[in-house]
This record gives C-alpha cells, structure tokens and sequence, in this order.
C-alpha cells in the first residue's frame, strides 16, 4: 500500500457503505504509517473508513455528503475535525458524488444532475462544485458538476485472483464506479481464489483485472464494518469506538490500542471479531 500512497496522490477514494465493506485493513495501515491524505473521497454515506482518518489528524480536504455510524450516533472524528477547522469539508450531495464517478468513469468534462438541485441551497456550500449550465436541448438551466477522477481508489471485494479480477460479495455500492473512475486501484479481498471461480459472475458484479494495481488479501480486513457475504458488522467495536473517540485522549487510547500499537496481524489477534469475520470459509 505505501508505494500507491504516495506525495503525488491528491485525491484518495475509500469505498465502502455505512458500515458496509469499509476497506478497514487498508485505512489501518495508512494510519500505521502516517500518510497524509491531501483530499479524501468517500461514497455517499461514510462512516469508520473517513472518521478513522480523520481521528489520527490525517486529512486536509474531504468530499462527502455524510460521515456517520447511522442508529449509533455521530462521527466523532469527522465532527472534531470539521468544528475544530481543521479539514477542510467540501460538501456534495448524494447525486454528485455519484455522477461525478461516473463521469470520470466515462471521461466526460462534466455531468448534468437530475432536476431539484437548482431551487436548493446545496450548490450554495460548495459553489466550485455546482455549476449552472444551459441544456442544450431543453433550453433550460440546470446543475452540472466536474467528474471525479480519484488517483487511487481503495475498495473492498470478497475474492480475487492473482491477476486482480474481484467480485463482490452483495451490494457494490458506488465502490465499482470508484474503481472505473481511479487512475490506480487497490482491492482488499477476503481471500484470493483461482480465475475460473471469477469467472463464472457477470461482469457488472466484478471489477476488471486489468484497473487494478494491486490485491491484498486480508481476511476479516472490513472489521468491524461488514463484509457482505463473509460477516456482518460488529456494534460492539463499533460503540467501543464512538465511547472512546468521542474526546482527543480516547481517541489516542483507541488509536493506541487497535492501529498504531502493532501490526494488521496483531489487530486480529486482539479483536472480539464476529463468526467468520477472520478467514472462515464461506458457501457460494
């Protein structure tokens, strides 16, 4: 992973829902090692995949519409770090962030969003975002926004194989447009498996070998966010956290005790994971 995160990177996806397929063992490891992300991209709803970043005082910019734990509460990191000034928050919509993958996907200049956005206040927040534009064809003014082209893209997937071919174990969220749009990918799998078994899904449930730079098999690597066709979330950890990094010497405490204080390896051995959640193997 450090070779792909490097000082030239200026913009960072993270895949991953709510506290679905977060690719936690990657986000881990940034934080092990430091690595200042200069703008952080999520998906439309983020949750411990932004807020872990931004609880160790990593990022500089985010785009997103929403970081959060859903019924759990609020993301302490990303509220800190927003009220403290000290990330600088670029807020989109749900539409935006997704079609603006999609046109970067695409190679488009720019996207139209769908009817509603012009009579709100949300191009108001983040006026480089939004821009007005004539259709050309209605002879009307809509809202059109940039396409987002992330300079490596960090996703989650339940398989692989050795050439980088990776199929999603349920939703793939806005994680296979994030693949498209990146100039380099990162898959984090639960394990690695011969091409043949890829093969067999479609190919819009997969993302393409050829996009992906490189695989790292991590077992239980989403925790303790779900991997969809492996395990599912664990609550418990995830309140662990929210209790502790709801103030700055928590914070250091969870940060300390889960991620800086030893190895991916050690993290597994230490958490109270969920059945299956660290190598069980499962039925297709």
């Amino acid at each position: 992973m450090a070779r792909f995160l490097t000082a030239d990177t200026a913009l960072l996806a993270v895949g991953g829902m709510h506290a679905h397929n977060n690719p936690m063992a990657l986000v881990r490891e940034v934080v092990r090692q430091g690595r200042r992300v200069r703008r952080l991209l999520t998906s439309p709803c983020a949750a411990l995949n932004a807020d872990l970043l931004l609880t160790a005082g990593l990022v500089d910019e985010i785009v997103t519409s929403y970081v959060g734990f859903e019924h759990l509460g609020l993301a302490p990191g990303f509220r800190r770090a927003v009220e403290g000034h000290t990330v600088r928050l670029l807020e989109c919509d749900e539409a935006a962030l997704t079609h603006g993958l999609y046109a970067g996907a695409a190679g488009l200049p720019f996207i139209p969003l769908p009817p509603g956005l012009e009579v709100s206040d949300v191009p108001g927040i983040n006026p480089d975002a939004y821009r007005p534009v004539r259709d050309p064809f209605g002879d009307r003014t809509v809202v059109a926004v940039p396409p987002l082209r992330p300079d490596l893209a960090f996703v989650h997937a339940l398989e692989a194989d050795a050439a980088g071919n990776a199929v999603f174990g349920g939703a793939a969220f806005t994680d296979r447009l994030m693949a498209l749009a990146a100039r380099r990918v990162v898959v984090q799998v639960e394990r690695v498996v011969p091409g043949e078994r890829i093969a067999v899904h479609p190919a819009g449930t997969t993302i393409p070998g050829f996009l992906v730079q490189a695989v790292v098999e991590a077992p239980g690597g989403c925790h303790p966010t779900a991997s969809h066709g492996a395990y599912a979330a664990d609550e418990d950890h995830l309140r662990e956290y929210l209790a502790l990094a709801r103030e700055p010497e928590g914070a250091a405490t969870y940060l300390r005790r889960y991620v800086t204080g030893g190895s991916e390896d050690q993290y597994r051995r230490t958490v109270a994971a969920p059945a299956g959640a660290f190598g069980a193997e499962v039925g297709r």
